[in-house]
């Protein structure tokens, strides 16, 4: 009798056991995330953050500067250059290169060239404020640019290059043009380079 009254107290504690296991929340599962640290550690991160191009860290510097002196001139002329950085740079990213200081004097000359063009259409107009205007953004600009060559330089390189691609005719232009541009990388002006091209290789 006692033995019998054993066994079913067993039974019905057993039961309720596993009553309470089905009944319990499930423990929490733990967020996946990778053990390795990062390669180069905290060092690469920071030099991850920073800018690809020295030029690019000194105008946003310089922009800072100006919104400190409140500059308005200036700051306006910075913050145009910098949404053209910042475009060429999409640009870039979109076919997997970097915005690095080549790019970013490629840029600044075509605005340069925008300016010059710019001067020359109202000084034909008479618009002396305007030339004014465009000529403060214009030596903004060039304080950018490294020193430029010579005329005398630009003809050296010139000569140079027609010698080692062994051009002879108009028709190799291209690739003096190509050669020449490498050498000057952002010296010279590319309206310049090629009106020396033609005359050297038309001579």
């Amino acid at each position: 009798m006692l033995r019998t009254m054993a066994l079913a107290a067993a039974t019905q504690l057993r039961a309720g056991a596993r009553a309470a296991g089905r009944g319990a929340p499930a423990a929490p599962r733990r967020a996946a995330f990778s053990a390795r640290p990062l390669r180069g550690g905290l060092r690469a991160y920071a030099a991850a953050a920073e800018p690809t191009s020295s030029l690019v860290a000194r105008i946003g510097a310089d922009m800072k500067a100006a919104m400190k002196a409140k500059e308005a001139a200036k700051l306006d002329a910075i913050r145009f250059l910098n949404a053209a950085l910042k475009q060429r740079e999409i640009e870039l990213r979109e076919k997997g290169g970097v915005l690095v200081d080549a790019e970013v004097v490629g840029t600044i000359q075509k605005l340069a060239k925008q300016r010059r063009d710019s001067i020359e259409s109202y000084q034909k107009g008479g618009r002396d404020d305007l030339v004014a205007k465009e000529q403060a953004e214009l030596e903004l600009l060039e304080g950018y640019l490294p020193p430029q060559l010579s005329e005398a330089e630009l003809r050296a390189l010139v000569s140079e290059a027609v010698s080692e691609v062994g051009a002879t005719t108009a028709k190799q232009m291209g690739a003096v043009m190509k050669v020449v541009q490498a050498k000057a990388a952002g010296r010279a002006d590319n309206k310049l380079v090629s009106s020396l091209v033609k005359e050297a290789l038309q001579g």
